[in-house]
């Protein structure tokens, strides 16, 4: 029953996405083996936007590690639960706190022992700036821990590059890339933990520096930000090679910083849908004031998106019966869901003079 729940989750969740961005672009799905214990390790930008991209891009069934914190309400625990979900403490929800770890680790090496699959943010914290922050130990306590305990288990890991053109706005566009597999075992030697935690950190950092927009530089980041103008974020290697060709000969990095904005039939669309969307968008306005990092927008705007929007369409409608019978009210909930989704799908920008 868990099982059946989870993938109907997982359609209505993949179906919100692509109601909310304008495109999802999935590279190196072949890399991921369909079978076996397998760790996804990923770069993380945009809060609970990150995993559910990842969860609805696979067909392996995938445990999350998210942060203790959004388990504290007993109900969102429960449905957390539902969907694979593990809280993970850190130093800030206390210290008392950090020893309910032990118990966490110790599920997490029952499910790669099982031969299932897991995802974790090495990173520790999200950061809507394109680049990849060192890596925490935690994933590599997992996988060795885990390997500790089963000498017989073979172990992947995949890394996952998440790319943005606008983390935090609405109908940009995401690509996800899959890494090819790393073979964890060839990089445990249980006589010596500490060579292979860091061997295994270096391997993995790098191959998300590829797979992800990469700002080494990032004390001076909005500058370099600005050199890199009109470049195409959903491909990595190409803004990479972009970055490193800037060092080499600043000419060939574009210098365009001119902002942009939607063409006005696009202004005009979304002031339709948004006439008549008005309560799910008065309910954001209200959140807004109270969201404090960027990161947590576009998983706020989703939230509202799979449940309020659908609520909204669907009281209209029954109003719309009521006064005008049921042809008319299947005429004007079609019509608005076709609205929304041909707005999400048709945004297009251009630079301001």
């Amino acid at each position: 029953m868990k099982r059946i729940w989870y993938h109907l989750v997982k359609i209505y969740i993949r179906t919100g996405l692509h109601f909310y961005f304008k495109e999802i672009k999935v590279i190196g799905k072949e890399n991921i083996p369909k079978k076996g214990a397998l760790l996804f390790v990923s770069n993380h930008k945009n809060a609970l936007i990150d995993p559910l991209l990842i969860a609805t891009t696979t067909t392996r069934n995938i445990h999350f590690l998210t942060r203790a914190s959004a388990f504290k309400i007993r109900l969102v625990k429960w449905i957390l639960s539902t969907v694979n979900m593990l809280p993970i403490y850190r130093l800030r929800d206390g210290k008392e706190t950090l020893a309910k770890n032990n118990e966490i680790f110790n599920k997490c090496y029952n499910i790669l022992n099982k031969k299932r699959s897991l995802l974790i943010f090495p990173e520790g914290t999200h950061d809507i700036r394109r680049w990849v922050r060192p890596l925490s130990k935690g994933f590599t306590r997992i996988t060795f821990g885990a390997l500790e305990q089963n000498d017989n288990l073979n172990l992947t890991i995949v890394p996952i590059g998440l790319n943005y053109t606008k983390a935090d706005e609405y109908a940009e566009s995401v690509s996800i890339y899959y890494g090819k597999p790393i073979d964890v075992n060839q990089y445990y030697n249980s006589d010596n933990i500490n060579t292979s935690t860091q061997e295994l950190k270096a391997v993995v950092h790098e191959k998300m520096k590829e797979l992800t927009t990469h700002i080494e530089d990032i004390e001076n980041y909005e500058e370099v930000i600005k050199k890199l103008g009109n470049a195409n974020f959903l491909d990595p290697k190409s803004s990479n090679e972009l970055l490193r060709d800037g060092h080499k000969d600043e000419h060939k990095v574009p210098t365009n910083a001119r902002s942009k904005k939607p063409v006005f039939f696009w202004r005009l669309l979304k002031l339709v849908v948004g006439l008549n969307s008005v309560i799910p968008l008065i309910i954001y306005k209200l959140i807004e004031p109270n969201i404090q990092e960027a990161e947590f927008v576009s998983t706020t705007k989703l939230a509202i998106g799979i449940t309020a929007f659908p609520l909204f369409y669907g009281l209209q409608s029954l109003l719309a019966h009521y006064f005008f019978g049921p042809t008319n009210a299947l005429l004007y909930l079609v019509l608005s869901v076709f609205l929304l989704f041909f707005l999400t799908k048709t945004k297009i920008s251009t630079y301001v003079d």
